[in-house]
Order: C-alpha cells, then structure tokens, then sequence
C-alpha cells in the first residue's frame, strides 16, 4: 500500500499489552502485526521526537546531507551499459583526491559543501543521469547552479566528449534535489529501539541506500522473527550506540 501526503503522525499502543500495535497517520491507522520499522531516512530524527513520549530519551544523529543530480534528456553524447561511480562517491568521510572540494572545512562543517564525486547512470526513461554532490544545507530544496557546473565539469574528467559540448541548465534537463540520511560514524542504524520491543530503526544508509536496501532488508527480517541472522547486528544497534 502506498500513501501519499499522509504523515504519520504518532505511535498507538495497545490498551491491553502497552507495545505499539499501530501508526496513526493524518487519515488512517495502520496497523502492524509483528512489527513497526521506521525507515524514513533524514527525516527520522525528528519523526521520533514526535514519535516518543518524554520518558523515552533517544537521539538519533541522523541528519540530511544535501545532494544535486543533473538530467540531460534525450543525450547522446555519451553511451552507457552500465552505471559508473567514481570511488570518492563511497567514502562518507572529507573529500579526499578522488573527489572535488568546493569548500574547505571538513564534514562536520553544517554550512559547507564537502564534495563532488561522478556518478553515471540512466533513468527508466534512457536519460542521463549525473552526480553527485554532497553538503549540509539542512533540507533545503534550493538548486545551486554552481554546483551543477561543477558536477558537469567533472563528468567532463571521465568522459572527455563532454568537455567539447556546452552545459544549458534550462534546456532539455533537470536537476533533481535529495537528501541523503548521515550518520556522523558512517554506519546505518538498524535494529530495536530501545523500551519499544516490536518498533524498529532502518536509517542512515545516505549514499548507499540502493546498495544495501537488500541487505537491510534481510536483517530486519531476520530481526523481527528471531533468526540468528547472518551478519553481527551489534554495530548497527541503537542499544549500543546511543542509548547511554
């Protein structure tokens, strides 16, 4: 089921057991059977202050790490097979050679743009897609045209034939803005969240959401029906990390 400009709104607890048995949102209440995974990304933080009552202290440092894509439709100057990301890409961390500064100051900087690393794919549509940028502007949809400069000038370093063709931002493309969910430590929050037995967190994944969506999957499954599971869970736990 899909819901659109419903959010949700609080937890309701069973008035029997006291365990959260649902989520009531502006227009409907959907119930869970086993379990309730939160799983909306930079928004998580302040979807749980909402979500908890004063007596549970939890904070999860997640916060949006700003990002531009830029769209060219119906291009044909470059030809893929598969998509293409430049190794900077990965690395959560200050942009190191393998990637562009566009500002000093290191991540934890909240105002200043860390980095453009390349990435190359196609839509559903066959249009191009390139990437990426990274910075902390909170959630600020505003498109900064400089930066979607920058990130053409450097898909120009992979792909030499772009170098030769000029960049018309208000002609045949797009420029799509997201929010990545950053976690300061570089790992996802997966797991239980602590006095809420059958609630769980699966956020902060940022630029590798696709990647490990699968993986993640796994282990929240495994979770919820007790398997053992394949991996050790404790160093994406809420309980060790953040939970005094």
């Amino acid at each position: 089921m899909e819901l659109y400009n419903d959010p949700a709104m609080s937890l309701i607890r069973s008035e029997v057991t006291g365990t959260v048995e649902a989520v009531q949102t502006s227009k409907n209440i959907l119930y869970g059977r086993k379990a309730i995974v939160i799983a909306s990304g930079a928004w998580t933080r302040s979807l749980l202050h909402n979500f908890l009552e004063p007596t549970l202290t939890l904070d999860i440092p997640v916060k949006p790490r700003k990002g531009h894509l830029l769209v060219l439709e119906k291009f044909d100057k470059v030809k893929l097979n598969h998509g293409l990301m430049e190794v900077g890409y990965v690395d959560h961390e200050v942009a190191k050679s393998n990637s562009i500064p566009l500002a000093s100051g290191s991540d934890e900087d909240e105002h200043g743009v860390s980095s453009i690393s390349m990435t190359a794919t196609l839509d559903a549509k066959g249009n191009l897609v390139l990437g990426s940028s990274r910075e902390f502007k909170g959630f600020s949809r505003e498109v900064d045209k400089s930066i979607v400069k920058c990130i053409w000038d450097r898909a120009g370093e992979f792909f030499p034939a772009l170098k030769n063709v000029p960049l018309n931002i208000d002609q045949n493309t797009q420029i799509r803005i997201g929010h990545r969910p950053y976690m300061p430590d570089g790992r996802p929050v997966i797991g239980f969240v602590p006095d809420l037995p059958n609630v769980l967190i699966a956020t902060g994944h940022e630029g590798s959401g696709l990647t490990l969506a699968l993986g993640t999957a796994e282990m929240v499954t495994d979770m919820i029906i007790e398997n053992p599971g394949k991996v050790d869970y404790s160093p994406f736990s809420i309980r060790h990390r953040f939970s005094g």
